[in-house]
């Protein structure tokens, strides 16, 4: 995968040499009736500086008053590394606009830690930064070819993703993409041609995040099962055939028994503390600030969720959780 990134390479085998003891330690929680994430979503914060359309960040913005100060960031990161996770997703809002978690997170070389970024707050400095703190893996979102780009998050900011992919590839820094994936655009962004430029300049991981409507009337750009499908069986061919990682979020889901938020697979932090049990469904019953992370696994939500998964199957718009909400309530 990292072929010809030297530096980019060694800090990856240093931190997957941490992913065995990380896998023993979720199984000893697990003896214990506590089920811990392998990977832990944080929206670090709740500022951006674009307004794309349709944002769920934004739709499920619940306001920074109770922001996550320095102090609980070091400690949640603590018990998350002993609990066994061991991937951070940093995500927003915007994720630079968070020197705070960033800066945690750099410092926890046990973690893989991906940066999930508009792009268009990285200049020099920040890609030094990168350069500095190989651990942590840019995730630039784009929709699609510059005017699709545009079209949602705002004139100009594709050239602006371009200039920042062309500061990371100056520095031999790989990166990823994030591309929110619908029926309007899946023809566009699951198409080898789409891949060649970003693996050009350095991109190793693209992630295709299923289109997740913010308004219940926004019906046609949900993945149909068919394109889903496809979806699937494009990454998984890419994937073999390229040096890169592609991956469809969430996936096939039931091939895992259901629904894989609540800690199956993945829980959520918000930025004020409420542990989630996706970021796309905002509903808690626990804040890491007031309970120690291990405790807040086991809330009384978390357990249905997980108890009862199966029952959890996905309607339209990539998140089972979402299209049912009364099981929550």
């Amino acid at each position: 995968m990292l072929r010809g990134f030297p530096e980019s390479r060694t800090a990856l085998m240093q931190t997957l040499l941490h992913l065995p003891q990380a896998a023993k330690k979720r199984e000893a929680w697990k003896k214990q009736d506590v089920i811990v994430p392998p990977i832990l979503i944080v929206s670090t914060t709740d500022e951006c500086n674009l307004h794309c359309a349709g944002c769920y960040s934004r739709a499920n913005c619940r306001g920074t008053e109770s922001k996550m100060t320095k102090t609980h960031i070091d400690n949640l990161l603590e018990q998350a590394v002993q609990a066994g996770c061991s991937i951070i997703l940093l995500a927003g809002g915007e994720p630079l606009l968070s020197g705070d978690w960033l800066e945690a997170a750099a410092s926890r070389p046990e973690l893989l830690a991906l940066v999930f970024t508009n792009g268009t707050l990285l200049d020099e400095a920040r890609a030094d930064w990168f350069s500095a703190n190989r651990s942590m893996l840019p995730v630039i979102s784009v929709e699609g070819g510059l005017s699709r780009t545009n079209e949602r998050r705002g004139e100009g900011v594709a050239e602006r993703v371009k200039t920042a992919m062309l500061l990371l590839s100056e520095r031999r820094i790989p990166f990823g993409l994030s591309v929110t994936t619908g029926e309007h655009n899946i023809n566009e962004v699951a198409a080898r041609d789409f891949l060649v430029p970003y693996i050009k300049l350095g991109c190793r991981l693209v992630i295709y995040t299923e289109y997740v409507p913010v308004d219940e009337n926004d019906t046609l750009r949900i993945l149909t099962d068919e394109s889903k499908s496809a979806l699937q069986q494009f990454c998984r061919a890419e994937t073999k055939n390229n040096n890169m990682i592609l991956i469809p979020f969430p996936g096939d889901e039931e091939k895992f028994g259901g629904c894989l938020a609540a800690g199956r697979g993945f829980a959520h932090i918000s930025a004020s503390g409420a542990l989630e049990p996706c970021p796309f469904a905002a509903f808690s019953d626990r804040s890491v600030i007031q309970t120690s992370f291990i405790d807040s696994l086991s809330s009384p939500l978390f357990q249905r969720i997980r108890s009862e998964s199966h029952l959890l199957h996905e309607g339209g718009g990539g998140c089972a959780l979402r299209n049912n909400k009364s099981f929550m309530l």
